[in-house]
Order: structure tokens, then C-alpha cells, then sequence
């Protein structure tokens, strides 16, 4: 074999492997946790972007507006908390918040990764406020409501204290799980 026929195929394949690596790299998305909480997460009107404006924002292009604890791999092998990957409500805009601070309704979506093994998982919620709440029963004319899920009940939008609550219950969780299962803790 020639030597430089040898010496072309592996840059061409480092090269390939570095690219690769960088492609793999930019689909990744992580919440800098260091951003001060004084963003501006004040609501304005409308839940839904119309034409003309941009699409809602996820928590990975928003900003994490609570500070977390650093992970931590803890005496017992352990770690402390799960990596928050990203964030979103299903209707709401983060930055713009819903069209009635006291009264709204909507699913929350925390998405997470295991420290040790990379594993990923969303954590789906409702979030909702009292008067959200109500306005869901008088609409749909119910008596009652059974909730079968985790529901997060709220006096207005707060997306801090939204986030701080849910983060909190899914590091629990993720804390609580037993470690013979293969399946990632879900709030």
C-alpha cells in the first residue's frame, strides 16, 4: 500500500470524525443556570404567538431564571440531581407568559438527564391556577375533577416558582428511585 494513499484516507477520516462530533455537539441543547433571575419574565396579553411574531420560546433559548445547585456525585455514588436539559409549556410563551396571569391552565414539560448514564426523559405536569382551574370545570360542566396526573396548582404566573416546584418534586423523585431499575424516575 502507498503510504501517502494511507496517510489521505485517515485525515479524511479525522476529518469526518471531528465534524461529526461538532454536528453532534450543536444538537445538544443545556440551560445556562447562571443567568440572573432579574430577566424580565413579566406577561403580556395573548397565549398564542399570531403570524407576526416569533414562535414561543423553550427554556434552553429562555434561560434558567432560578438558580440550581451544582450537580454533585454524592458519598454513596449517587448523584444529587438530575441534569435539566430544557423546559416548555405546551400553549404558553415563556417570556410572554399567558393572556391572564390568574387564570390559565396548560402542560409543563421538564426535560431531564440522568448525570451517570445519559439517559434522557421528559417530566410532563399541568400547571394551573385556582381561577384556571374553574374556568376549565364551568366549561366542560363537571361537578368534580379527578386529577390522574401531577398537577401543580399556582395563585398566577410565576415561572420561577413554577420551575423552582416542579424541579424540586423531580429531583426527589430522581433521588427516591430505586436503583435496580432501568427506567428513569418520572414526576
Amino acid at each position: 500500500m502507498d503510504p501517502l494513499k494511507i496517510a489521505l484516507f485517515l485525515a479524511a477520516f479525522g476529518l469526518l470524525l471531528v465534524i461529526a462530533r461538532a454536528l453532534a455537539r450543536a444538537g445538544e441543547s443545556r440551560i445556562d443556570s447562571t443567568i440572573p433571575p432579574s430577566l424580565d419574565t413579566s406577561p403580556v396579553a395573548g397565549n398564542k404567538p399570531t403570524n407576526q411574531e416569533s414562535p414561543a420560546l423553550t427554556g434552553a433559548e429562555f434561560g434558567m431564571p432560578i438558580p440550581l445547585p451544582p450537580v454533585e456525585r454524592m458519598e454513596d455514588g449517587s448523584f444529587n440531581r438530575p441534569i435539566v436539559t430544557n423546559y416548555y409549556f405546551g400553549k404558553i410563551d415563556l417570556a410572554r407568559g399567558p393572556a391572564d396571569p390568574a387564570c390559565f391552565h396548560d402542560e409543563f414539560f421538564l426535560e431531564v438527564q440522568d448525570p451517570e448514564t445519559q439517559a434522557r426523559w421528559t417530566n410532563k405536569c399541568t400547571v394551573v391556577t385556582p381561577a384556571g382551574l374553574t374556568q376549565i370545570m364551568n366549561e366542560n360542566k363537571f361537578d368534580s375533577v379527578y386529577m390522574d396526573e401531577t398537577v401543580v396548582i399556582v395563585a398566577r404566573w410565576d415561572l420561577s416558582l413554577i420551575l423552582k416546584t416542579v424541579i424540586e418534586e423531580a429531583t426527589k423523585v430522581y433521588r427516591s428511585r430505586d436503583g435496580d431499575s432501568e427506567e428513569p424516575a418520572r414526576v
